[in-house]
Parts: structure tokens; C-alpha cells; sequence
């Protein structure tokens, strides 16, 4: 099966599945990303992965990890450091606004709003996890 042939079968399971995880249900609407969106806001920090360093920086932080202990330099290093990916998947791009693209963005346009708002809370969290820090030093 094509990844075109995917995006345009019938897996009703597949679709916005982010905002099914958050919201309990299988068939999502608007209202069940709103609640998505809160939920996240609410109750996560959140981390992305093409942010990954900061990311991780920040987690440690809030569950206050000594980033400065050798030890969790070297994992850093091994793990996350200059943009690793030691534990991700190789996947073939696909090119926004492409037949492919299109077809998965329609079905899961719900995740794709929720990642939006992933990206824009990661931006407003900053400040926060920044008093986080401050507090433990």
C-alpha cells in the first residue's frame, strides 16, 4: 500500500489520533481539540522535536536534573547532542502541499491544529521553565 493509498483509505483509527489519545474518544470534533488544547495546556510541559536539546533542557529543569553532573552531560551528548536522533525512524519526506500531504492533512486536521498550538505554547512555556530555573539556582 502507497502512503497516497494510505492517506486516502478508510482507518477511521489513524486519524487526529493525538487529540483521540487526549480527549478518550475514537470519532473527534472540534469541541474534543478545545478540550485537547486545554488539557495540554493544563497539565503538560511540552517538548518538540525539532527543538530537541531545549527540550530536554527544559524537562530537566522542571523535574530538576543537575544538567551540570558529568554523568548526564555524556548521556546528553550520546543521545540528543547535535541534533542525534538515536531513538527515530527513517521516514520518507513528504513535500507539503504534495498529493500525499494534502490527503494526510485532510484527514488529520485536528492534530495538525493541535501541534500548532503544541508550538506556540512551547514559546509562552519558555518563561516559565526560565522562573523554574532561577528558583533552583
Amino acid at each position: 500500500l502507497s502512503l497516497l493509498g494510505y492517506a486516502k483509505s478508510d482507518i477511521a483509527s489513524d486519524r487526529n489520533i493525538m487529540v483521540q489519545k487526549l480527549s478518550g474518544k475514537v470519532h473527534v470534533t472540534r469541541g474534543d481539540l478545545r478540550d485537547a488544547m486545554e488539557t495540554v495546556q493544563r497539565r503538560f510541559f511540552v517538548g518538540l522535536t525539532n527543538q530537541m536539546e531545549e527540550s530536554i533542557r527544559r524537562f530537566n529543569v522542571v523535574i530538576g536534573i543537575d544538567q551540570s553532573d558529568e554523568e548526564i552531560k555524556k548521556c546528553m551528548d550520546q543521545n540528543v547532542g547535535n541534533n542525534k536522533r538515536v531513538n527515530s525512524n527513517p521516514h520518507p519526506m513528504v513535500e507539503q502541499g504534495s498529493p500525499e500531504w494534502k490527503a494526510l492533512a485532510e484527514k488529520n486536521d485536528l492534530d495538525i491544529r493541535l501541534y500548532d498550538y503544541v508550538v506556540q505554547l512551547f514559546e509562552e512555556q519558555r518563561g516559565i521553565i526560565e522562573s523554574y530555573a532561577a528558583a533552583l539556582e
